[in-house]
């Protein structure tokens, strides 16, 4: 059985910069006047699993339509692939998922597979590779896992998974939240991670919290 192994991701302690590029920025796209490349700063790395947020790839797409959205989402979640790449890129990417997102919403699987398999965007494909692993639970047991290559990998590969396995979305209901959670129950080979019901509103307790107490400071402001 493939499994996908417990992928980390570094994020730059010390945040992420741009600088101008000129010509042509890694997918071979051009912009007038140039257009700006990301850097990390150069700190320590803190590394965190994106694939336990099976909804990274919504936040992704539905936050990332401007350049200072970019920037926040890389500076939460570190950058989708190389040093260097263009804030045109992750607008791309980030379009992209929102149209197979919406076709989702509408019920309309085959549209979505058909804006996944498009390949008007050079390297759209999520790449990973392959290694054999020693079973956390029994160690007599090897088992052949597939590792993505780069955090852009995560999110195209969540994507897929959206469609083939017809997978339901819901955005926390608090207004200071942007994650986006899975409903309905998961398999045994995806590991312990939460199961939602579709009664579910909030990504955790403290969003409930937080929104109830929104709610009150509210209400007292208008009495």
């Amino acid at each position: 059985m493939v499994e996908f192994f417990q992928f980390e991701w570094p994020v730059d302690q010390d945040g992420y910069t741009t600088e101008r590029g000129v010509g042509r920025d890694a997918d071979g796209f051009s912009y007038d006047g140039g257009f700006e490349r990301l850097n990390p700063c150069g700190g320590s790395p803190r590394f965190y699993r994106p694939l336990d947020n099976s909804g990274l790839w919504l936040r992704f797409a539905e936050t990332c339509r401007e350049r200072d959205a970019v920037l926040r989402f890389v500076g939460e979640f570190g950058m989708l692939r190389h040093q260097g790449d263009s804030v045109g890129h992750y607008l791309r990417l980030a379009n992209r998922l929102r149209a197979i997102h919406e076709r989702l919403s509408a019920r309309d699987r085959r549209s979505a597979a058909a804006i996944f398999n498009e390949r008007s965007v050079p390297f759209w494909w999520p790449t990973m590779y392959g290694t054999i692993l020693q079973s956390s639970d029994r160690p007599e047991a090897f088992e052949w896992a597939l590792i993505p290559n780069f955090l852009e990998d995560v999110l195209k590969l969540q994507a897929a998974e959206a469609i083939t396995g017809n997978r339901q979305f819901r955005r926390c209901r608090n207004q200071e939240c942007a994650n986006w959670f899975r409903l309905g129950p998961r398999a045994a080979t995806e590991g312990p991670r939460q199961t939602f019901t579709a009664r579910r509103e909030f990504c955790s307790d403290r969003c409930r919290v937080a929104h109830a107490r929104r709610q009150r400071r509210e209400a007292t402001a208008r009495a």
